[in-house]
């Protein structure tokens, strides 16, 4: 928990760059709701299918659950943002 003080500097801070970067908050904002979902959603069905499968001793439920969740993995790795310390792909 931030106190008082830390939260009126993290203010300014935010502020400040707000008024210097506009560029750069507007990206940080997309890739905020960007993240929401997706992969992550896709890759909780593709778990919760793998354990059913496990439950009922259904091995071909067990394996669309890991496919469900390899897709998962796949389609964000595929999202991530580029640059801010991550390897570009070339």
């Amino acid at each position: 928990m931030l106190s008082d003080r830390e939260r009126r500097v993290l203010e300014r801070i935010e502020q400040e760059l707000r008024r210097s970067d506009p560029d750069l908050v507007r990206m940080f904002s997309r890739m905020r709701r960007r993240r929401a979902g997706g992969p992550a959603v896709l890759l909780g069905v593709g778990l919760v299918v793998m354990v059913l499968g496990s439950a009922i001793v259904s091995v071909a439920v067990a394996a669309l659950g890991m496919a469900i969740a390899c897709i998962a993995l796949v389609a964000a790795y595929h999202r991530r943002p580029m640059g801010f310390g991550f390897p570009s792909r070339a």
